[in-house]
């Protein structure tokens, strides 16, 4: 599972063949893209944390997570949870994936089990659903011939895994205000304006989401400088823009994701 997220434009050297499908209406309110990536030099890649689960399945090539001096082998159909850290991948020349993007609360219409146990975590996908059905889906998947098939069959996959029952109204609710405010908000005014405690509130949006309201706040003021980033752009301005309330706030939350200085990031890091 090489690429948990999609491609910058500094990536597309290493991606020639990238195709990218909306969900249909069934799905729609819950996932945001399915992605067929195909191809692509082997090396490894800084995948930033993103504000949603994602799941992938791998049908050539391999990947590896790299964490300090050690590599683990990355499972070829898994779901990626939410991340705290960048997460470094390498994956193999010539690889083919369907990777879908969920929504912020939206893996939670699909798995049962309490997504902030996937906190920074990419774990098999046969852990959550019976391995003879991952295993025919890879298989189809791997048979197919187009990227359109193949995106269809996971269509097909999620739809059959959709769970009968409306989503959570108020952290539907909640995820739109963080949105809205770029991520600037304070976590308290927002349990009391959804007329919850606090408390009851960061427990049932862990639950559904995966991770904490302020952590989801955090890694979208993160995304918002890193995606609006060009060479040459003043990282004060657009750390202002996407809310943070100082220079040394943003170097903080930076460095805390990232592990550098946003200076050196960019100009070292193949990311996305």
């Amino acid at each position: 599972m090489p690429r948990l997220f999609p491609p910058s434009e500094q990536m597309m050297p290493f991606v020639p063949s990238v195709r990218l499908f909306a969900p249909g209406e069934q799905l729609a309110p819950f996932v945001r893209s399915i992605m067929v990536l195909e191809g692509g030099q082997e090396g490894t890649r800084t995948l930033l944390p993103d504000p949603g689960i994602t799941l992938g399945i791998a049908f050539r090539g391999s990947a590896s997570q790299i964490q300090g001096s050690s590599e683990r082998k990355l499972p070829s159909s898994a779901i990626s949870g939410m991340g705290s850290i960048v997460r470094r991948i390498r994956a193999s020349a010539n690889g083919g994936n369907v990777l879908v993007t969920f929504k912020e609360a939206g893996a939670a219409q699909f798995f049962a089990e309490p997504l902030h146990e996937f906190l920074d975590t990419i774990q098999a996908l046969d852990d959550l659903v019976p391995r003879t059905d991952v295993d025919r889906l890879s298989s189809r998947i791997a048979d197919s011939e187009n990227a359109t098939e193949r995106s269809e069959l996971v269509e097909q996959f999620l739809c059959a895994r959709l769970r009968p029952r409306e989503p959570d109204q108020i952290v539907a609710a909640a995820v739109r205000a963080i949105r809205a405010a770029h991520g600037s908000l304070r976590i308290g005014a927002l349990a009391k304006s959804l007329h919850i405690s606090q408390d009851a509130f960061e427990k049932r949006f862990r639950r559904t989401v995966g991770t904490s309201p302020k952590h989801l706040a955090s890694i979208i003021r993160l995304r918002q400088v890193v995606d609006s980033y060009r060479p040459g752009m003043s990282l004060s301005r657009l750390s202002l823009d996407a809310g943070y309330c100082d220079q040394s706030h943003f170097h903080r939350e930076f460095r805390a994701a990232v592990g550098c200085a946003p200076n050196r990031f960019f100009k070292s890091e193949e990311y996305y």
